[in-house]
C-alpha cells in the first residue's frame, strides 16, 4: 500500500512540475497575445482639443499664424483661430470626424474653415483642411449621396 502512495505522489509530481513551469514562463499581468481592448469613445471635447492642439503646433511651426493653401483662390491665408464649433462636431463613420472652425486673416477676411480627422491608433490625426467659405461666401455644400456625404460645388 505504501508503495502505491509514493508512487502516486511520484506521479502526481511529475505531472504538476511541467504545469508550474508553464505558470512561470508567463508572469501574472503579462501575456505573450494582445487583449482585446474596446475602442475608446471619441468626445466633442476630445475633437476640440485635437483641432486646437493641431492649430497651435502649426501655429508656432509657420511663425505665429496658421498657414492655409487656398487652391481655388492660389494664395497662402495667415490666419488666426476665432472658434472651433462643438456645436458641429460631427462624426461621419466608426473613425472618422468633421469639425468647422472660423479663422480672421491678416487682411479682416474671415474664413470658415473645415477640418476632417481620423482616429489612428487611439490618437486623432487630421487628414484634410478644407476652405469652406470666405466672409460668409460657401463654395460647396455638403450633400449626401448613399448615405455618405459629399462636397457639391456651388456654381456661380
Amino acid at each position: 500500500m505504501r508503495t502505491n502512495r509514493h508512487a502516486a505522489i511520484l506521479v502526481g509530481a511529475l505531472l504538476v512540475a511541467p504545469f508550474s513551469a508553464f505558470a512561470q514562463e508567463h508572469p501574472t499581468g503579462q501575456s505573450e497575445h494582445p487583449k482585446s481592448q474596446k475602442a475608446k469613445t471619441v468626445t466633442t471635447a476630445d475633437l476640440d482639443t485635437a483641432i486646437k492642439a493641431r492649430i497651435e503646433e502649426k501655429t508656432k511651426a509657420d511663425g505665429g499664424v496658421f498657414k492655409v493653401e487656398d487652391k481655388v483662390l492660389k494664395k497662402t491665408w495667415e490666419l488666426t483661430l476665432l472658434k472651433v464649433h462643438t456645436d458641429k462636431l460631427t462624426p461621419l463613420s466608426a473613425d472618422t470626424y468633421f469639425a468647422c472652425t472660423d479663422f480672421k486673416a491678416k487682411d479682416g477676411t474671415l474664413l470658415d474653415v473645415d477640418f476632417y480627422l481620423k482616429n489612428q491608433d487611439g490618437k486623432l490625426v487630421i487628414t484634410d483642411t478644407t476652405i469652406h467659405k470666405t466672409n460668409g461666401k460657401p463654395r460647396f455644400n455638403y450633400v449626401e449621396k448613399d448615405g455618405v456625404w459629399v462636397r457639391e460645388e456651388i456654381k456661380s
